[in-house]
């Protein structure tokens, strides 16, 4: 009766949530629901044409966006390997993929592949690493374009690396999405409150910011949406 009840109310347009959630260390429910509604109202509000899906691990997001609705253009970036075989099996016509590790300055770099895959980074932490796999890097303004593009990048403490290899097309860029560390996790990554001013100096203002993790109540990190913003 519950689930029928609850099946009922989503196909209203609504959905329940608990307000004494049984797990606060992961996102919860209401802060993923409320990420997927900005996330449509920017794709559909900017007029995304492209998405770059920087640092894409095996699709998730990219299925994220079709499921929200958004039918443009995805280009996604994976380095690693057994990541990007399950990544081609999830493309469509009009989402396509390449294995490259994006960042400042074309070359190649060690890559620490963690046991749980989504640390996987370039900077070291105590995360268990199972191997390291030399990737290649290139500035993104060299691999892609787009008229009116969404750039996401979760590149474990990489993304200012990213965006600063980006700069040919930041003017093309109409919204981001990042990962920001709250709680230092890998050695040279900057502050969270350093990248967000960062961000800010390049004319994005945020959205929202997201949970990613918490321990003992304490964010671990913030998906960060931020937007263009049209005074600059």
């Amino acid at each position: 009766m519950k689930q029928h009840v609850q099946r009922l109310i989503e196909r209203a347009g609504y959905r329940l949530y608990r307000e004494h959630p049984r797990d606060l260390a992961q996102p919860l429910p209401v802060e993923l629901a409320t990420h997927r509604s900005l996330l449509r109202a920017v794709l559909e509000e900017r007029a995304v044409t492209t998405v770059l899906d920087v640092g894409a691990h095996t699709g998730g997001y990219g299925a994220l966006l079709r499921e929200l609705g958004y039918a443009g253009e995805i280009v996604s970036f994976e380095p690693v390997a057994a990541s990007f075989e399950v990544l081609s099996a999830r493309l469509d016509p009009l989402w396509r993929a390449q294995r490259l590790a994006l960042g400042r300055e074309n070359g190649t770099l060690s890559l620490h592949v963690a046991h749980e895959s989504n640390f996987t980074s370039f900077l070291t932490s105590d995360v268990a690493v199972d191997r390291i796999e030399e990737v290649e890097v290139r500035r993104l303004d060299e691999v892609a374009g787009g008229e009116r593009i969404f750039l996401k990048t979760d590149t474990q403490g990489f993304d200012l690396e990213v965006i600063a290899g980006a700069c040919g097309l930041l003017d093309r860029v109409v919204g981001l999405q990042v990962e920001l560390s709250v709680t230092p996790l890998y050695e040279g990554a900057p502050s969270w409150l350093d990248a967000l001013r960062e961000l800010r100096s390049l004319g994005f203002a945020a959205t929202s910011l997201t949970g990613v993790g918490r321990r003992d109540l304490g964010a671990i990190e913030f998906d960060c949406l931020l937007v263009r913003d049209r005074a600059r």
